[in-house]
């Protein structure tokens, strides 16, 4: 009994193996077409507090921000894609702790960049409409604005908000990123329409306290949870959906469309 039950896994994944030998095969006369598109999902934005034990000790709530934008999908054969994309995302964090004061304090910072992002995607053609794939990439970006909300219970009692600028963020992003996702392509008319679907990991290499504040220019006004020892790094979760539409389309053969008008004309004689 466990012989045939042997003997029935190998054949099933004999099976599996030569219907996605058979669709590599086919995928190497596919069309390998650019694809533009719009891409959007929502992100999970924490900080990484590096080199500060306060800091880092405190618990960082899961907050949902919006982040879209656009992309460009560009096919390096059957395998791989580069994808580079322009896109709004929203950094920061969200706390919940007690002070040693005795005041419970709520800490939110929420920031907005502009980020050009470069994946490269490496995928496994199951079949057009399920490809898995891993992506890899760098991305470096703008801030554009935000704001920094505290408030705490007496006995140290405060309620402020102050707008994120040059005084409390540095201007400059940039990072890597790591994922999975599946991709799909789909004929619809003469073009392709192409679907990813991903989950991908951002960590920021570069600090976020603004150099006003290393050199003692500007002083932050939540200073409770507000300090800039160690590094202050981005990082966080994203999941989005992606759509695009191919820039190629098929076209009819000229030759079989004119013997077909031929055979009808002598047809109708």
């Amino acid at each position: 009994m466990k012989k045939f039950w042997l003997i029935c896994l190998v054949l099933l994944l004999l099976r599996g193996e030569m219907q996605a030998q058979s669709y590599r095969n086919r995928n190497k006369s596919e069309n390998q077409w650019i694809s533009v598109g719009v891409k959007g999902g929502v992100s999970m934005p924490r900080m990484l507090y590096w080199q500060n034990v306060a800091l880092s000790q405190l618990s960082q709530e899961t907050a949902f921000r919006p982040t879209g934008g656009l992309f460009v999908d560009i096919p390096l054969g059957s395998v791989f894609s580069v994808a580079p994309e322009v896109m709004y995302a929203r950094r920061g964090t969200n706390m919940h702790y007690l002070h040693h004061s005795g005041a419970e304090v709520n800490y939110s910072m929420d920031v907005s960049f502009v980020d050009v992002r470069v994946p490269v995607e490496a995928r496994w053609p199951i079949v057009s409409w399920l490809q898995p794939y891993v992506l890899i990439g760098a991305e470096a970006g703008a801030r554009m604005g935000g704001s920094i909300h505290m408030d705490r219970t007496q006995p140290a009692l405060m309620d402020t908000t102050i707008a994120v600028g040059s005084a409390n963020m540095s201007l400059l992003h940039a990072g890597v990123f790591a994922g999975l996702g599946i991709r799909s392509k789909v004929e619809l008319g003469s073009r392709d329409l192409l679907l990813k679907l991903a989950a991908s990991y951002h960590q920021g290499l570069l600090d976020t306290y603004s150099p006003m504040e290393r050199q003692g220019e500007a002083t932050a006004s939540n200073v409770n949870a507000y300090q800039t020892t160690g590094l202050r790094l981005p990082q966080g979760l994203e999941l989005t959906l992606s759509i695009g539409i191919s820039l190629g389309a098929r076209q009819d053969d000229a030759c079989a469309t004119f013997a077909r008008d031929r055979y009808r004309h002598r047809g109708s004689r």
